[in-house]
């Protein structure tokens, strides 16, 4: 009796060790649409350290253009177009961080193997697979003329 206890402990244990490592290795899996002029959800919570598989569908009739950065104290409106582009790139989320990218994009922009932006016609989606590291909160936007300042953009939280 005592010897079946035991065995039937080692096989719960087992099983519980295997369903752990199960749920450790499952990704995280959002969806967020953009349309006009709107990203759903407006917030996106991750757990840093866990894979996410991000699906990006553009549900408009316009193009949209997704990108994540630390915006800290910098203040867009009013800033020269180019110059904004070039300050959120720097300030992307995704520097340094691998983001393998599947499916067709109007556009996928890189700086170097860094990911900066995605631009998706109407009705184009794409998955981005990463692993989030950074913690903090984020802002994501789109900075297609008018977007952002029409409300196009939300909170990108990591815990």
């Amino acid at each position: 009796m005592r010897q079946q206890v035991q065995v039937a402990l080692a096989v719960a244990v087992s099983i519980g060790v295997w369903g752990l490592a199960q749920a450790a290795s499952a990704p995280q899996v959002v969806e967020v649409q953009m349309k006009e002029f709107a990203f759903v959800p407006a917030t996106v919570t991750l757990k840093a350290g866990v894979p996410v598989e991000l699906r990006l569908v553009n549900r408009g009739v316009v193009e949209h253009e997704f990108m994540v950065y630390d915006l800290g104290h910098l203040h867009l409106a009013g800033m020269d177009p180019q110059k904004m582009h070039r300050e959120l790139e720097a300030r992307s989320y995704f520097r340094g961080v691998a983001v393998q990218v599947e499916g067709r994009a109007k556009l996928v922009e890189r700086r170097g193997k860094a990911l900066v932006m995605v631009t998706l016609a109407p009705s184009e989606r794409i998955n981005l697979r990463f692993t989030p590291r950074r913690r903090g909160t984020f802002e994501m936007g789109c900075h297609v003329a008018g977007h952002y300042e029409a409300g196009m953009k939300g909170s990108w939280v990591v815990r």
